[in-house]
């Protein structure tokens, strides 16, 4: 199963910066996780930089379903809006505490 962090990668080498269309909260969990992974980041180090727990933090990643969430992506289905993610160049670690 080809992951949005592979496509992200392919996009990476090929010298654009990566653009995935994110259709629902799993996608956008996917992004997430993507770009975390992508800069060598762990989910516990991401949250705490957050001020919010790595559970949480887990729960997005995963795109668990929230009422919020599903009736947001209904809302822009609907009106026909399209939503993208753009990844930029990993960072290093220690710049998340910029």
């Amino acid at each position: 199963m080809v992951t949005l962090f592979d496509v992200w990668k392919l996009q990476h080498e090929e010298g654009a910066m990566p653009t995935i269309e994110i259709r629902k909260p799993a996608d956008l969990g996917q992004a997430l996780r993507a770009a975390r992974e992508a800069r060598s980041v762990t989910q516990d180090e991401l949250a705490s930089s957050l001020g919010f727990s790595r559970y949480y933090l887990g729960e997005l990643e995963s795109g668990k379903p929230t009422t919020y969430a599903t009736r947001l992506f209904r809302v822009l289905r609907k009106l026909g809006v399209r939503v993208t993610v753009s990844f930029e160049a990993p960072v290093r670690r220690d710049m998340l505490d910029a």
